[in-house]
């Protein structure tokens, strides 16, 4: 009902306008305020939403300005994260290096008795596996030194089998678990794996 009043009202409104020498009755008047009203109210609504656009645009300006360092930050971490883990690998490789370096005995050239890097590796684990390497002798001794008999011990029979070259040797551990092999009461050899290490 309202809506057929308003539409009455505006067609009766330009019916008026468009006649010639035709006036602005009171009704016309009525529209045109309720127009201008109208028009008022709607700027007041849309200036309203945009205080509160602008009100609303620092906070999420500062959300994106947090967001962001918040990724930087990760990205930094990541980033330290990887040089760790580069380090770690290189650090990795490093003791790979020592590890494999300890297997091959030092000075070879002074050894009477010549054991290979393998032969070597052989000997060492093999007196790991049956406990064998309790210090019997001090550090220190060279190639051509004498061992007291009582100091000495036996390789195996099983130890020999895969080592020809240890037959009618004995052997000693000393201080620094440097392997000593002994023919005759005399160092043929000194398998010293810990100063290959350093």
């Amino acid at each position: 009902m309202a809506t057929a009043n308003k539409s009455n009202l505006f067609s009766k409104l330009f019916r008026d306008i468009g006649k010639p020498g035709a006036s602005i009755a009171p009704l016309t008047m009525l529209a045109m305020g309720i127009l201008v009203v109208g028009l008022a109210a709607g700027s007041l609504l849309l200036h309203s939403r945009l205080d509160k656009l602008e009100t609303e645009l620092p906070f999420a300006k500062w959300g994106v300005e947090s967001t962001n360092e918040r990724l930087m930050s990760l990205e930094r971490e990541v980033s330290q994260i990887r040089q760790d883990q580069s380090s770690a690998a290189a650090m990795i490789a490093r003791l790979d290096n020592r590890l494999s370096a300890m297997a091959q005995p030092t000075s070879p050239q002074n050894n009477v008795l010549q054991i290979t890097a393998v032969e070597a590796k052989s000997i060492r684990e093999f007196l790991m596996k049956i406990d064998a390497f309790k210090p019997m002798v001090e550090a220190g001794h060279k190639v051509g030194d004498t061992i007291p008999e009582e100091r000495l011990l036996d390789f195996s029979a099983i130890l020999t089998q895969g080592v020809p070259k240890l037959k009618n040797t004995n052997y000693t551990i000393d201080q620094n678990g440097s392997i000593i092999l002994v023919s005759e009461n005399r160092i043929v050899a000194i398998l010293d794996f810990v100063n290959v290490a350093r």
